[in-house]
């Protein structure tokens, strides 16, 4: 009687857990609320140019070359060549951002335009490198001043075109730009390292007569 007793018990408590476990789902499934998105994955990159064009003579331009040959690969990226600046010249930047990994090769550059409002560029550089913008730009400084000639449907800075006027003669000044993935969290405040990282690149500038 006594193992009746115990296995009349268990079973109850077996049909009970079993009609918890029923009802848990159909609510699950009846409460109208969708799973949650997949997270935004950053872009993977291969090869990244930085086009510099003298804006008053286009066919006078300077490149800074970046590559990862395997992407989020175990390989390290290189600077295959850094700019070269004329000295009281202003420069647009515009970029070239390609996936060589896929065929045909993606050109990452329109993906960061179809999501505008998910990304911006942060710069950073050697105090008398630039007379315009002055300053070091707005990585240490949120508000330091970057000339922006492109924005999101928000009104926010994205960075995939700036514009550059630099200074006097010098050598190994530096220039470091961060594109920052930031999907749900891009505002006036956010900073370069708010949300995600794209890439961080640094280039060594020599500015020359």
């Amino acid at each position: 009687m006594k193992t009746n007793n115990f296995l009349n018990t268990m079973n109850s408590i077996l049909a009970v857990l079993m009609m918890t476990l029923i009802f848990t789902a159909c609510s699950s499934d009846d409460d109208g609320v969708a799973p949650p998105d997949a997270e935004n994955p950053v872009e993977e990159f291969t090869d990244i140019e930085f086009i510099f064009t003298n804006i008053e003579d286009p066919e006078d331009e300077t490149r800074g070359i970046w590559e990862d040959e395997d992407g989020f690969g175990p390989g390290e990226p290189v600077i295959i060549q850094h700019p070269e600046f004329k000295a009281n010249t202003t420069y647009r930047l515009t970029f070239i951002m390609e996936n060589r990994l896929v065929t045909p090769v993606e050109d990452v550059t329109e993906d960061i335009l179809d999501e505008d409002d998910e990304h911006q560029m942060f710069f950073e550089f050697s105090e008398s490198l630039f007379s315009d913008p002055e300053g070091i730009g707005n990585i240490q400084d949120r508000d330091g001043p970057i000339n922006y000639q492109d924005f999101d449907d928000n009104g926010l800075p994205l960075g995939l075109e700036t514009l550059w006027t630099t200074g006097e003669v010098q050598e190994n000044a530096s220039f470091r730009a961060v594109l920052g993935h930031q999907p749900g969290v891009k505002s006036e405040t956010s900073t370069w390292d708010s949300g995600d990282i794209d890439w961080d690149i640094t280039f060594t500038i020599n500015v020359t007569e």
